[in-house]
């Protein structure tokens, strides 16, 4: 088991000192200790840093351990003072288990681009979307689209998840009339007395059926009922299983919105084909090197952590392809603090279903 060292940023209302103490840099610190974890939360003018120190196996775990620890903390704090925090942002890792020579590290800059990000529409969809929508007006097939939307919004798959699988829910009812399923399968049997006792997803069920997905339909609907009723504790093997099954959810979702709109096949399998892109795009700059003969600080010695500091971050050139993607190129410089760092590595990491085509760094320093 090693020893990591995380920092977190977090854009947030909340603070722990004033606002005179924080414009003259007097930064408050709470300390938290989850067993051998430990976490220091410190004011900085836009927010929060998070210092954690933690047990894992891994720097993959310690990053999920740790985020999940300053998450914590976090919504404890929110719920408090009845104020919302943004999600935990990645800033550096380093392996702080004693007596090593050479520690690795990695710290990230999150940069957005300069032009929004562009997802061109398809005339040929939308107005077939539009048509049928004008003929099939219901506002629950409305909720069902908002839903779709605040998926593609959400960050964390716990709570993409949930917005995909209201927007089945708000749906349920008009699929069931829509695939004419008898009044006996609407409801759940009690298995001693035979009495219906309430309604269950019986054409969310016949979407999967029509995919051949019956077996997924089961275990993912246990998992709603394990997010919304609390059945069991949401552990990191959890969270995976639903980032795997989101773009099942999406897909019926999409399927089922299709199908009351009454929407030709063709036109409903171009939608779910789509990538599913968001206006702030960020490019992440990775920084990875190896620490030599560091000694890791008292996690209250915030000042005396290794960092980097981004000092220049230019863009060099811009090339767009027939298809809308962006290629770049950037000048980028920085400074060491703290800390010989050794065999530095940077690279330039994009979102999922990027427009961004290719990115190439110049003159790194």
């Amino acid at each position: 088991m090693n020893k990591y060292f995380v920092r977190y940023f977090i854009e947030t209302p909340n603070s722990i000192g004033n606002r005179r103490d924080i414009e003259n840099d007097k930064t408050g610190g709470w300390k938290f200790n989850f067993g051998h974890n430990k976490i220091m939360l410190y004011d900085c003018k836009q927010g929060f840093w998070a210092d954690c120190y933690v047990e894992a196996e891994s720097q993959e775990l310690a990053e999920e351990e740790s985020k999940t620890f300053t998450e914590n903390i976090l919504n404890l704090i929110d719920f408090s003072v009845s104020s919302a925090s943004n999600s935990p942002l990645l800033i550096s890792i380093y392996d702080a288990t004693v007596r090593l020579k050479d520690r690795s590290f990695k710290q990230i800059f999150y940069i957005p681009i300069e032009e929004r990000n562009i997802n061109p529409i398809d005339k040929n969809i939308f107005e077939v979307s539009f048509d049928n929508f004008n003929r099939n007006q219901d506002e629950r097939i409305v909720r069902a689209i908002s839903w779709l939307r605040k998926g593609y919004l959400e960050s964390k798959h716990v709570d993409r998840f949930i917005a995909f699988w209201t927007g089945l829910e708000a749906i349920n009812e008009l699929l069931v009339d829509h695939f004419q399923i008898p009044d006996n399968e609407k409801k759940l049997k009690c298995p001693h007395c035979k009495k219906q006792l309430w309604p269950i997803s019986a054409g969310i069920e016949r979407l999967f059926k029509e995919l051949g997905r019956s077996d997924n339909f089961n275990e993912i609907r246990k998992h709603r009922g394990k997010l919304l009723h609390g059945g069991g504790p949401l552990d990191n093997f959890f969270v995976q299983d639903i980032k795997q099954h989101n773009p099942l959810v999406r897909k019926i979702l999409i399927k089922g919105i299709g199908k009351l709109l009454q929407m030709d096949n063709k036109t409903i399998e171009n939608i779910i084909q789509q990538g599913t892109k968001t206006y702030n795009e960020k490019i992440r700059l990775i920084i990875k090197a190896d620490l030599s003969e560091f000694d890791p600080p008292a996690l209250d010695k915030f000042g005396k952590q290794p960092r980097i500091d981004l000092i220049k971050q230019n863009s060099l050139e811009k090339a767009i392809s027939e298809k809308g993607e962006l290629s770049l190129k950037n000048q980028t410089s920085f400074k060491v603090f703290n800390a010989n760092f050794n065999n530095i590595i940077v690279e330039m990491w994009s979102d999922d279903n990027t427009c961004i085509k290719t990115i190439k760094i110049d003159n790194i320093k």
